[in-house]
């Protein structure tokens, strides 16, 4: 077959090739995103049912603050029957100390009066005097009538001084007795209204825990949600585009059977322009049916493949390796600013870069890990422009041949 028409079905086969990279490539990176959101999904699911727990907790936490609440409620209705109690043997004991003090001064009142007539009888010369005069004189009836007097006397004396002690008495006790009444009373009130006022404090205090823990568990479920919607969301996406894939993968397979393959022989590519090499000098990729590199990229890039298939049980899956100058003119016009080279400058058009995919195009996953770790072992790398925060855009999934 001429050289032309050899160029011109490798140029068909790597646009029919091209037309649906983004399949494989889109299929791995969701099912990345797809394992993230159902992680994610799982560790919501686990820190909701973690504090539906925890609001079980401190509802029966609250049940015990509420029975401790009624207990105070109703310690603190007792005390005020007590105290109303308390209230009325107070008022009890000022009215017989109101009495007793009553008694007191009529007790004193009457000293004083039989103290005011034995002084003006006897200073009168009266019945007083006139009894201590017949008394003195010997007179038997003046005798016996002035003793009766005295003894008469005496006796209301007498009968004076116990009403006087005992009205004393009695006020004492009345109110000593009103004292201690109105302590405990107020004692009592006072300690039974602290503990309701704890009682209340404790359960508006878990009331406020119990909303605070509802909200937080509605947002949990709320972003549960959200992220099982994202999982199932993504895995419809993972669902037509490895179907995309696979009629990929059917194409290539096609295009590589009317495909002739490359010589191989390691000719040199050197005074061919960018992207206008010879496919005979160019080599296929193992694995990869339509795609190309260089002899010396194409063995070494094979090489790595059959190592990461020992590593992963698949050979690496390539979007991107060859391209003519023509496919990267359109690739420049169709693609965002700086996912493209010029034309006639990209590494592709030198046939020492390829673009790849089946998770290697995802940061930290296992297949870019693998690759980072061992590509050198090979002469193959990933440029420090393509890193992330590099200079330039950010594609993990670009990888270079040193030579």
């Amino acid at each position: 077959m001429a050289l032309t028409r050899r160029v011109a079905v490798f140029c068909a086969t790597t646009a029919v090739v091209i037309s649906g990279l983004a399949g494989p490539a889109t299929a791995d990176n969701a099912t990345h995103r797809l394992h993230q959101a159902k992680a994610r999904a799982a560790k919501l699911d686990a820190t909701a049912k973690r504090q539906a727990a925890q609001i079980q907790g401190a509802r029966t936490k609250l049940a015990s603050l509420d029975a401790q609440a009624n207990q105070a409620l109703a310690a603190l209705q007792a005390a005020a029957q007590w105290a109303a109690k308390m209230q009325a043997a107070q008022q009890a004991a000022q009215s017989v100390v109101a009495a007793a003090t009553q008694r007191t001064e009529q007790a004193r009142a009457t000293l004083d009066q039989l103290a005011a007539n034995a002084y003006r009888t006897q200073a009168a010369g009266g019945t007083f005097a006139a009894t201590l005069t017949l008394i003195r004189t010997g007179d038997p009836s003046s005798v016996v009538e002035g003793l009766n007097l005295l003894d008469q006397v005496g006796k209301t004396q007498s009968q004076a001084l116990d009403a006087l002690r005992l009205a004393q008495a009695q006020q004492q006790h009345a109110e000593l007795a009103a004292a201690q009444a109105t302590a405990l009373a107020v004692q009592a009130e006072q300690g039974a209204r602290t503990a309701k006022n704890e009682a209340d404090a404790l359960v508006s205090q878990q009331q406020s825990t119990i909303k605070t823990l509802n909200a937080l568990l509605a947002r949990t479920k709320a972003a549960a949600a959200a992220e099982h919607h994202t999982a199932a969301v993504l895995a419809h996406q993972i669902a037509v585009a490895r179907a995309r894939a696979a009629a990929i993968r059917r194409a290539q397979a096609l295009a590589a059977r009317n495909m002739p393959v490359a010589g191989c022989d390691g000719g040199s590519v050197a005074g061919y322009p960018n992207g206008d090499l010879p496919v005979a000098a160019l080599c296929p990729l193992w694995g990869a049916p339509g795609e190309m590199l260089r002899s010396d990229a194409a063995a070494a890039f094979n090489r790595m493949s059959q190592a990461f298939n020992g590593a992963f049980g698949e050979p690496l899956c390539v979007t991107a390796s060859y391209r003519t100058y023509q496919r990267q003119v359109e690739l420049y016009a169709s693609m965002p600013a700086g996912y493209a080279a010029v034309p006639g400058t990209s590494n592709h058009g030198w046939a020492l870069a390829v673009d790849l995919c089946g998770g290697i195009q995802v940061d930290n996953s296992p297949e870019h890990q693998w690759l980072l770790d061992h590509a050198a072992e090979f002469n193959w790398f990933h440029p420090a422009w393509a890193m992330p925060g590099g200079a330039g855009p950010h594609e993990p999934w670009h990888w270079e041949y040193a030579g």
